[in-house]
């Protein structure tokens, strides 16, 4: 469990960087103001700053349900390879879920991309309850 655990930290630092890149590239376009980063009010910030902004915010909101079940499997020492499975599943799917948001962002494909990383999330935790 620790390499999916390792491959989302590795996930959440990439668009950390990319969120820094896409902040610079806005403020050297002349597309926002310095100002706007002290309270992200003012002009409207470019599509490609928002796209990246909101793709690192959905990273801290259903994934931490993800680390809970890994550390659980982890300490517990229960992993098997159907969490394995589920885990990597449920990985890859951010990772692809990331790539449409930032790129074409095609909320249809973006949402099938969502659903199937929450149907590897699912099912990693039903391997996991009946082992608590």
């Amino acid at each position: 469990m620790i390499y999916p655990l390792a491959a989302m930290l590795l996930l959440v630092l990439i668009l950390f960087a990319l969120l820094f890149v896409a902040r610079m590239r806005a403020l050297y376009s002349g597309k926002v103001d310095f100002r706007y980063f002290e309270t992200f009010k003012g002009a409207q910030s470019p599509e490609y700053l928002t796209q990246v902004t909101n793709n690192l915010n959905n990273l801290f909101e259903v994934p931490p349900i993800f680390y809970m079940a890994a550390t659980l499997a982890m300490v517990l020492t229960i992993e098997s390879e159907a969490m394995l499975f589920n885990a990597w599943g449920f990985v890859i799917a951010r990772y692809i879920h990331s790539l449409v948001h930032i790129t074409i962002n095609n909320y249809l494909m973006r949402g099938g991309v969502f659903t199937v990383s929450i149907y590897f999330l699912v099912m990693l935790w039903l391997e996991i309850l009946p082992n608590i």
